[in-house]
């Protein structure tokens, strides 16, 4: 098994320090025979930003080249958009209606504040984060 997440792309901006590459994200079901019966086929068009020192060397625009990441970072980005958000809706949601006895209204508000709090932590720490989630590149 292939240790990495990858995505074929073209380059669309080079600097010498940082590769801005278009790929074409698609959902999981882009690929079936039967997309045109369904409607929840859909893909996207994402710029990736390669940063690195001497990144861009023998590199030019519009060439097709590959842009990966590790597995962990997408395990990582997993629990930072999903697991952590779910975890504290559970545990507010339980603490407060079970815990204090609060309404379901007041729940609800403690549940936003929590996710908004969260949010605004993530915010904080976004260049901690960014850095978490270092891509390469190769050319094809």
């Amino acid at each position: 098994m292939d240790n990495r997440i990858e995505h074929t792309g073209i380059v669309e901006g080079v600097k010498a320090d940082c590769v801005q590459v278009k790929i074409l994200q698609v959902a999981a079901c882009a690929e079936c025979k039967a997309k045109s019966l369904c409607s929840t086929s859909e893909s996207k068009e994402k710029v990736i930003e390669v940063k690195g020192r001497g990144v861009g060397n023998g590199i030019s625009v519009g060439e097709q080249v590959i842009v990966y990441g590790s597995m962990q970072m997408g395990w990582t980005a997993l629990r930072v958009a999903f697991i952590y958000p779910m975890l504290i809706l559970i545990a507010v949601g339980l603490g407060s209606m079970v815990v204090l006895s609060l309404s379901e209204g007041m729940s609800l508000l403690l549940m936003f504040i929590g996710i908004l709090l969260y949010g605004l932590v993530v915010y904080g720490l976004r260049d901690r984060i960014e850095r978490r989630f270092s891509f390469s590149i190769e050319k094809i």
